[in-house]
C-alpha cells in the first residue's frame, strides 16, 4: 500500500513518491488563529518526535497545569500553501465530539508555526496493525476483530456525515490512531486535513484522496460524502484478506482498476471468510454511489450482529443512543413546515432506508405497543448510563409528537431520526414540497401554507423564514434550502 496523496492544486504526486508542493493559491492570511500565543508557556514539549507529517512533526507534551499527557502537532506555517485548509481543519476539529474521532484540546500558533494539542494515543496506526497481520501466520485480521474496527470507523462516519454534514474524503489505515496497545483499544481519526463541510447543494468536484481508497466518483470530480463508504469497504477488503481490492503498478493503473468498478474475493484468503462479511463489501464498492449502503444502514448489516461479541454491540449501542439524542434535539429545532416535510418523507420510505430505525424503536417500545411513551425513553436513557439525558427526553419527546398524542408513533419517530443523507435526497423533498404545492403550481403560497397549518400567524411565520426572496412564495429551490439547513 502507497501513502501518496492526489489534491488538485494542491500536491503534484507519483506512485510512491513523495507530494511536491505546487502552489497555485495565493495565501489569503499568514494568521490561522486570532493571536499569536508562546505555546511552551502552557505545555512541556518533548524533543523526541513520536510522529510526522508533510507539514510538520508530532511530539508528547505535559500540561504544566494539570501534568495531563497530550500529543502536539507542530506545523511549519512557511511549508503549508493553503492556510485556509488548516483553518478549515481545525474548524472541523473544533466542531466535532465523537469516541473515534481524535480530540482537539488546545490550538496555539506564533510567528512561524502552528501548534495543535490533542488527547494522546499511544497504540500506533491501522497502517501498522495491518502490516503487523500480514506477517503473522493468519496474514489478516480475523473477522471478529475486522468487524469491531470496522464499526467505530462507520459510526464517527455517521456522525460527522449526519449530525455535521462533513465529508472526510480521505480515510485509510494511515489516518487511524489507536489509543493504546491493547488489542481492543478505541481508534481514532486523527487527519481531517482533506475534509470540508458538504454543501447539498451542490457536488465536490476536487479530486482528493489517496489512490488505493479513492472512491471512482471522485476520480470523475462529482461526488458527495458515498466516496467515504467507498473508502471504508476497501479498509474492510485489506482487514480480511491483507491486500486492497484495486491495485496496479502505478497511480494510473489503480485509477483504471478503480473506475472499472471490478474486484474479485480471492482463493485462498477469502475461502473461510463469511458470506455476510463479502455482502457489506459488495454493497459498500457499489460503483454507482447512490445505491451504495449509508454509514447508518452499513451499522446495522448482519455481518456485525454474526460476528461481534455482545460487550462489543452494548458499547457501539451507547454510542449511537448518544448521538440519536442528538437528531431529536435537530428536529425539535426546526420550523413546522420541516417538521411536516420529515413526517411526509417518513410516511414513503422503504424498509431498505428504515431498517436500523426499526431496531432501535423496538428496543424503546418496552411494552411493544407501537408507541413510545416518555417513561420508556427515561428508562432506555438510564439502562444506557446516560442519566444526564434523562432531564431533556420529556421537552424532546414533546417537540416531535406532532399529533399531541403524548406518545412518539413510529413515523414521528423515524421522521425525527431518519439520516440525513436520505431525507435530503431530490426525490424525497421533491415529495414532500408537492404536498404543500398541492395544486402543482411550482410554489407554496400563503393560501396552501394555511391550508396546511390553519393559522395565519404559523403560515406567516414560516413563509418570512423560508421565502428567501421575499416574492411572497417559497419555490422548490427555497423549500431545498430549508430543508438542508442545520437546526441544531
Amino acid at each position: 500500500m502507497v501513502g501518496s496523496e492526489l489534491v488538485d492544486a494542491v500536491v503534484v504526486v507519483s506512485a510512491g513518491g513523495k507530494p511536491v508542493p505546487f502552489n497555485t493559491h495565493r495565501r489569503s492570511s499568514s494568521r490561522v488563529t486570532e493571536e499569536l500565543l508562546d505555546v511552551n508557556a502552557r505545555y512541556l514539549i518533548e524533543d523526541k518526535e513520536i510522529g510526522h507529517g508533510h507539514y510538520g512533526v508530532v511530539r508528547k507534551c505535559k500540561s504544566r497545569d494539570t501534568n495531563v499527557d497530550y500529543a502536539i502537532k507542530t506545523i511549519k506555517k512557511g511549508k503549508v500553501g493553503r492556510l485556509e485548509l488548516l483553518k478549515r481543519e481545525i474548524e472541523i476539529l473544533r466542531t466535532v465530539d465523537h469516541p473515534s474521532i481524535i480530540k482537539l484540546v488546545d490550538v496555539y500558533e506564533d510567528a512561524n508555526h502552528l501548534h495543535l494539542v490533542t488527547e494522546l494515543c499511544t497504540g500506533g496506526e491501522l497502517f501498522d496493525r495491518i502490516i503487523a497481520k500480514t506477517e503473522s501466520d493468519e496474514g489478516h485480521y480475523c473477522e471478529r476483530d475486522a468487524a469491531g474496527i470496522v464499526h467505530k470507523i462507520l459510526s464517527a462516519i455517521e456522525y460527522i456525515h449526519n449530525e455535521h454534514n462533513i465529508c472526510h474524503r480521505d480515510l485509510k489505515p494511515e489516518n487511524f490512531l489507536f489509543k493504546s496497545a491493547a488489542d481492543d483499544s478505541d481508534l481514532k481519526i486523527i487527519d481531517f486535513g482533506l475534509s470540508r463541510f458538504e454543501d447539498q447543494a451542490t457536488h465536490m468536484t476536487t479530486r482528493v484522496g489517496t489512490p488505493y481508497y479513492i472512491a471512482p466518483e471522485v476520480l470523475e470530480k462529482k461526488y458527495d460524502s458515498a466516496c467515504d463508504l467507498w473508502s471504508i469497504g476497501v479498509i474492510t477488503y485489506i482487514l480480511l484478506c491483507g491486500y486492497p481490492p484495486f491495485y496496479g503498478d502505478n497511480d494510473v493503473e489503480i485509477f483504471k482498476a478503480i473506475q472499472r468498478g471490478t474486484f474479485r474475493f480471492l482463493s485462498p484468503e477469502w475461502d473461510s471468510i463469511s458470506v455476510e462479511a463479502k455482502d457489506l463489501i459488495q454493497r459498500l464498492l457499489e460503483k454507482d454511489c447512490r445505491r451504495r449502503l449509508t454509514a447508518s444502514q452499513a451499522l446495522v448489516h448482519p455481518w456485525f450482529e454474526k460476528v461481534m461479541d455482545t460487550a462489543t454491540t452494548a458499547a457501539n449501542l451507547r454510542v449511537n443512543m448518544q448521538h440519536m439524542n442528538h437528531r431529536l434535539k435537530r428536529f425539535v429545532g426546526a420550523n413546522n413546515m420541516k417538521k411536516l416535510a420529515l413526517n411526509i418523507i417518513a410516511s414513503n420510505l422503504a424498509e431498505e432506508d428504515v431498517g436500523h430505525l426499526h431496531k432501535i424503536f423496538h428496543s424503546i417500545d418496552i411494552d411493544g405497543n407501537g408507541v413510545i411513551t416518555t417513561e420508556e425513553l427515561q428508562r432506555v436513557v438510564a439502562a444506557e448510563g446516560l442519566i444526564n439525558l434523562q432531564a431533556e427526553v420529556i421537552s424532546l419527546l414533546e417537540g416531535i409528537d406532532m399529533d399531541g398524542s403524548k406518545t412518539l408513533d413510529w413515523r414521528e419517530f423515524l421522521a425525527a431520526s431518519m439520516d440525513r443523507a436520505i431525507f435530503l435526497r431530490e426525490c424525497n423533498m421533491r415529495k414532500a414540497f408537492e404536498h404543500f404545492d398541492h395544486q402543482r403550481k411550482g410554489h407554496v403560497s400563503m393560501e396552501d401554507l394555511l391550508r396546511c397549518f390553519g393559522s395565519q400567524e404559523e403560515a406567516l411565520k414560516i413563509l418570512g423564514d423560508v421565502d428567501i426572496d421575499k416574492d411572497g412564495v417559497i419555490t422548490f429551490e427555497e423549500f431545498q434550502i430549508m430543508m438542508k439547513a442545520s437546526t441544531c
